[in-house]
């Protein structure tokens, strides 16, 4: 599978993918069901530790913060200024500041601007508007010379620094082992240590007193109402719907959408099944230069193993006989993701409502050791619609954004 980018105009497109069935899902059987309520089996050993590391690692991305606020400071600064040059806004010049040269420049270029102004308005002399316009172009440039200096600077600090921003990943909105953290912090001084050693504190931490707390802490999010189709700032938007789901520290992020690929870049026996499966669900598409298929975008935080498991699933089904939609291997150290296309199959199970469950295994014979299920909410009613904008308006929507270059 070709390596996808989310910006038209590269080698690859995009790919996006980061009720009358609710009443047709049958319950789950008990030893189901206790997949899905009991801790892990090394519950407990990996959220102590992550609540230990996460003492020093915290302490670290907060001394790197205070690196980069200045940075951050110049750069919001400096596109505040970019705005009131592109509307004209005068009233910026009184807070410009005339030790720093390129705020001293756009004072200058305000002074100057606001002259020609004038002198056009009084004269109607149209080579002083192609003077104004010149000066525009080249403070307009000078600042946003200066903001991309701005972020390359940040980009080098966090270069500098890219192994602890990995380390940060599993610490960032973490629930805690309270007493875990107070062994770790001994006499360290953080926003973390302050908050575990006083429970009546108000922070922006979450602490439960014994690991297995954290199991019990859910949240199930309804699937998305997708929009249509639009360029963004940093690619393609819209054209998804998504489901999330937040055990404890386990956070899974299930997309449907459009996998869009340059068609140049696609197998013919991948273009055959992606036309297979188009077919089947009745999705017309005939842009000449990209290829398309119904797709599913997974992320889910399990760097580490939580039961000894070797493989995750994600699956329709019981997890004693799943109808496999994907798999992986466990004990990664980051985060799992992947996109891929769906097949007809389950693409109609997931029309239908059919609850998606990940599953982590072990063995030759795909022991289930726990399950972490998805929402069903929604779920029929939002991909039936995003099916229906696939029949019927995202052809179009793809040849407005990306004309046919032929």
């Amino acid at each position: 599978m070709a390596n996808r980018s989310p910006s038209l105009g590269t080698c690859t497109i995009a790919a996006l993918v980061i009720g009358a069935a609710l009443a047709a899902v049958r319950a789950a059987p008990a030893t189901a069901q206790a997949l899905r309520d009991a801790p892990p089996a090394n519950l407990a050993d990996v959220e102590r530790a992550r609540s230990r590391a996460c003492v020093t690692t915290l302490a670290q991305l907060s001394e790197l913060d205070i690196r980069l606020d200045p940075i951050a400071q110049r750069s919001r600064r400096l596109m505040a200024i970019a705005e009131a040059i592109a509307i004209e806004d005068r009233s910026v010049t009184s807070s410009l500041d005339p030790s720093d040269p390129v705020e001293s420049d756009v004072r200058s270029w305000f002074s100057t601007d606001s002259l020609l102004a004038v002198r056009f308005v009084e004269t109607g002399n149209e080579a002083l508007q192609e003077q104004r316009s010149a000066g525009r172009r080249t403070i307009t440039e000078q600042v946003s010379a200066a903001i991309a200096g701005a972020r390359a600077q940040a980009d080098s600090v966090l270069a500098e620094n890219v192994e602890l921003v990995q380390r940060a990943g599993p610490c960032e909105g973490a629930i805690f082992v309270r007493p875990a953290v107070v062994e770790a912090c001994a006499d360290a001084q953080s926003a973390l240590c302050s908050a575990a050693r006083d429970p009546s504190a108000t922070s922006d931490f979450a602490f439960v007193d014994t690991p297995e707390e954290i199991w019990s802490m859910r949240v199930l999010r309804p699937w998305t109402t997708a929009t249509p189709l639009q360029p963004g700032p940093t690619g393609l938007e819209g054209g998804r719907s998504i489901a999330y789901t937040r055990i404890g520290n386990v956070v899974l992020t299930v997309a449907f959408a459009p996998l869009l690929e340059e068609r140049s870049e696609v197998t013919p026996a991948q273009l055959f099944q992606y036309e297979q499966t188009n077919d089947a669900l009745a999705l017309s598409f005939d842009h000449p230069d990209i290829a398309f298929t119904p797709g599913i975008a997974l992320r889910a935080a399990l760097p580490e193993p939580l039961a000894g498991e070797e493989r995750y699933l994600l699956h329709f089904g019981d997890s004693s006989n799943p109808d496999r939609v994907w798999e992986a291997e466990a004990g990664t150290g980051g985060p799992l993701e992947t996109s891929l296309p769906m097949t007809a199959g389950h693409v109609l199970r997931l029309r239908a409502g059919e609850p998606l469950s990940l599953t982590a295994v072990r063995g030759g014979g795909d022991e289930p050791l726990f399950t972490i299920p998805l929402s069903t909410e929604q779920q029929a009613e939002a991909i039936s619609a995003l099916l229906v904008y696939m029949a019927s308006e995202l052809n179009a929507d793809l040849k407005r954004i990306a004309p046919p270059r032929g």
